[in-house]
């Protein structure tokens, strides 16, 4: 069973933080002898199915609460766009606030992929989502979906969200998100609900610099995903350096992100 922390991280990095901390935490109670009944019992198997819908078609949540809205596809549904509603760039909190219409979708594994009605994306296709408006939250929601794809979705697509959705990189960056998905065979799970988003000051149209708060084991942290608008949409710049995605900074507050849920 697994029993999340109650403490936060920042996720640029998804990997270094979920994978390495709340991973830790799941196996840790996942193999607690106390949670292992002694002898199994009998359930009752009625006659006929309830009748009511599938659980498929329901709600549900990821590991620390969160709703997730079903689709028919794990890879999502895009909802209807409407430029108007964008959050004011010119307002105070434009670099955090949320986009309109946020929703956050039961993708592949139990993953949180999120979607919504003013920022994008406005389509997916073939397991990768584009069409990311060139705003603050275009970025993020960019962001943090090409980090939850790239682990979350089966082999053959994955690859594939990585090479559309990454500059840069190349085989390196592929063989890097290799071994954490190897390594964490149900890295989807760990894709959930960040508990908060912003985009640095400095943010252009064709530049963001975007970081993700996502609970954890130990407290928080925070790791930076830089984006890069290129071909009209949001991509993620990858550094020279690949491994600088993995890196993790700690921080002692959630004080400047905005709540995305």
């Amino acid at each position: 069973m697994t029993s999340p922390s109650k403490t936060t991280y920042c996720v640029g990095a998804v990997v270094a933080l979920m994978l390495l901390g709340l991973v830790l935490v799941a196996r840790h109670h996942g193999n607690d002898p106390a949670e292992t009944p002694s002898a199994s019992i009998p359930i009752p198997v009625p006659s006929s199915p309830a009748a009511g819908p599938s659980p498929d078609a329901l709600p549900s949540m990821d590991m620390f609460g969160n709703r997730l809205d079903a689709t028919p596809n794990p890879a999502g549904a895009a909802l209807p766009q409407d430029r108007v509603a964008r959050p004011d760039g010119h307002s105070a909190d434009h670099l955090v606030a949320a986009p309109t219409g946020l929703v956050w979708q039961r993708g592949w594994g139990g993953s949180a992929l999120g979607f919504s009605r003013s920022d994008g994306p406005n389509q997916v296709r073939d397991g990768v989502a584009s069409g990311y408006a060139d705003t603050p939250q275009g970025a993020a929601l960019a962001a943090y979906d090409a980090l939850g794809r790239a682990l979350s979705a089966p082999d053959g697509v994955w690859q594939h969200v990585v090479a559309n959705r990454y500059v840069g990189g190349g085989q390196a960056l592929i063989a890097r998100f290799a071994r954490s998905r190897t390594s964490t065979p149900e890295a989807a799970k760990y894709v959930v609900v960040p508990d908060g988003v912003r985009v640095l000051p400095g943010y252009r149209p064709d530049f963001a610099v975007v970081q993700v708060a996502i609970r954890g084991k130990d407290g928080w942290g925070c790791s930076t995903w830089p984006m890069a608008w290129t071909d009209g949409d949001w991509n993620v710049r990858v550094p020279d350096n690949v491994d600088d995605l993995w890196i993790s900074t700690p921080l002692d507050s959630l004080a400047g992100f905005g709540a995305w849920k």
